[in-house]
């Protein structure tokens, strides 16, 4: 049987070759990373010697991000908290307090954007955060998450957005590096703002941050049950996650939607069982290359854009603006990365991931769903990440109420103001909700349903079904 494998790969192989794709969770073609001119707009502002001296004031005076607009109603912080001190390593974060004088007591969310190697910028600009970048310049977004809530956006892994290392030593590789230095970089965020420090904390993301979030959370969890943190963790909110590398059943779900005929359909299926035998001999190099091949053939034969299967697959590299803005020496100096080259699309961060990619997490979310609410949150038109995708996974689930999530229950309706957006399907700790006419970025497609969502999530109001 294998043999017969190996053959059909070295065939196909020989006459797909135009088939293969660049990142599957980037844009197209990404240009090099965009390094400013040499104009003094001074140094990364590295905040943990402040921390580690207790000199919290002086750390918080200068990080403060001086107003981008008219927006003195927005208050952030921004630098480097370092997470590697042999290799000086250091992730970058903004920080948006909840608008209004009761920020102290919103819980605090965590934003992780895919890739890997995607800068959480991205989701600051284009999804949820409260500017975004357009053809008209920088505006102000009306439904903000952090209009109710304290929100973290964190360049990681090293390499992704801002962030950077002196040493070839200090990229990661895996999950485990992943979740040892978000772990660090939270514990020193809270102890630059130790009146948040109890606070609920949700972790959220989208894409390969599926991978991410639970790393974290469960880095986390086992601190906790150690006594050796009091992070006050509540939740995951995950938004089209990418939890392991399998593709099983996406060839069946493009065929559905009608982006594929029955002949490549038939011919995806088998190299969806091939990936499937790779991952389970632990070949995860090579079977993260033929799921990325396996995603090119997608595109190349319905010129969809994998995202968003109602667009053309030019439309992938759609949302990249604000990197432009970013390079502006007056947005750099205010936001204090100085001089520092910011890597929007890492393919250095996506390939050294290559064996990662192929691996699960779902170990990790079966043990975190005994104790804090999960979320799993998709687009109607997403084929990356396409909802039968995620129904595999919440189905594999092995929990104590594993059963009762899966006994044939209907869906709910998801009702915003009155209209229908979507549907979903949830048991005590564990949602999947589904949202309608809204692809892979469903923040930005649906922003009104998405922050309804995390809102009754964050409340515990998903049984109810009332406008918020």
């Amino acid at each position: 049987m294998f043999l017969k494998y190996l053959l059909f790969v070295l065939i196909n192989s020989l006459i797909s070759r135009s088939y293969s794709v660049s990142p599957f969770d980037v844009k197209l073609q990404a240009p090099a990373p965009i390094t400013p001119n040499s104009e003094d707009i001074g140094e990364p502002l590295l905040l943990t010697p402040l921390i580690k001296s207790k000199d919290i004031e002086k750390a918080r005076n200068l990080s403060a991000v001086e107003p981008l607009l008219d927006d003195s109603h927005i208050a952030s912080n921004s630098g480097y908290f370092t997470v590697n001190e042999t290799y000086n390593s250091n992730l970058f974060f903004w920080f948006f307090r909840k608008n209004g004088s009761d920020w102290q007591n919103a819980s605090v969310l965590l934003w992780l954007q895919g890739g890997p190697g995607a800068s959480s910028l991205f989701g600051l600009f284009n999804e949820n955060g409260p500017y975004m970048y357009t053809e008209k310049g920088l505006l102000l977004r009306n439904m903000s998450w952090s209009n109710d809530y304290n929100v973290l956006y964190i360049d990681q892994p090293v390499g992704t957005g801002f962030s950077f290392t002196d040493s070839p030593h200090g990229y990661i590789h895996s999950q485990e590096e992943v979740a040892d230095h978000l772990y660090e970089a939270v514990t020193q965020f809270f102890q630059l703002y130790p009146e948040l420090s109890l606070n609920a904390f949700y972790i959220t993301g989208e894409s390969y941050a599926g991978k991410y979030i639970p790393a974290i959370s469960y880095k986390i969890h086992r601190m906790k049950m150690a006594n050796l943190s009091n992070i006050n963790l509540k939740g995951l909110f995950m938004i089209s996650a990418l939890t392991n590398g399998l593709v099983n059943g996406l060839a069946n779900f493009c065929f559905q939607v009608g982006i594929i005929d029955f002949r490549f359909k038939d011919k995806l299926e088998k190299i969806e069982e091939f990936a499937g035998l790779l991952i389970r001999s632990k070949s995860w190099s090579l079977a993260s290359k033929w799921v990325n091949h396996f995603l090119g053939i997608i595109r190349y034969v319905s010129n969809v854009n994998l995202y968003d299967y109602r667009k053309h697959s030019s439309s992938q590299s759609e949302g990249w603006e604000f990197v432009k803005f970013l390079q502006f020496s007056n947005i750099r100096r205010k936001i204090h990365v100085g001089n520092t080259t910011f890597d929007d699309i890492s393919y250095k961060v996506f390939y050294d991931f290559e064996e990662d990619m192929a691996k699960s997490v779902e170990r990790w979310i079966e043990e975190l769903v005994e104790h804090y609410s999960i979320a799993f949150v998709g687009g109607q038109y997403d084929v990356r990440v396409a909802h039968p995708l995620v129904v595999n996974v919440l189905t594999r689930l092995e929990w104590n109420e594993a059963l009762n999530f899966t006994s044939g229950r209907i869906p709910n309706r998801f009702i915003v103001d009155g209209q229908e957006v979507g549907y979903y399907t949830s048991y005590q700790t564990l949602i999947d909700i589904l949202i309608r006419d809204a692809g892979h970025m469903v923040p930005k497609d649906q922003p009104r349903a998405t922050l309804v969502a995390l809102d009754r999530f964050i409340n515990n109001r998903f049984s109810d079904n009332l406008a918020p």
